[in-house]
């Protein structure tokens, strides 16, 4: 999961947002999350995530 977290990362725009369902992305900070266990959805905005980790 650290790759494609990396890759989304070098290669999204800012306004990108990205969406994942039933697997997060734990070490980024979520704009939202819908439902539970295997139902679950978590939205995140690759601004927001790049400023939480340090690289805006």
């Amino acid at each position: 999961m650290e790759v494609l977290c990396e890759k989304l990362l070098r290669e999204l725009p800012d306004d990108a947002c990205v969406v994942a369902c039933r697997f997060p992305f734990p070490q980024w900070p979520h704009r939202a999350s819908q439902g539970d266990g295997l139902d679950q959805a978590w939205a995140y905005d690759i601004s927001t995530v790049r400023s939480a980790l340090g690289q805006a």
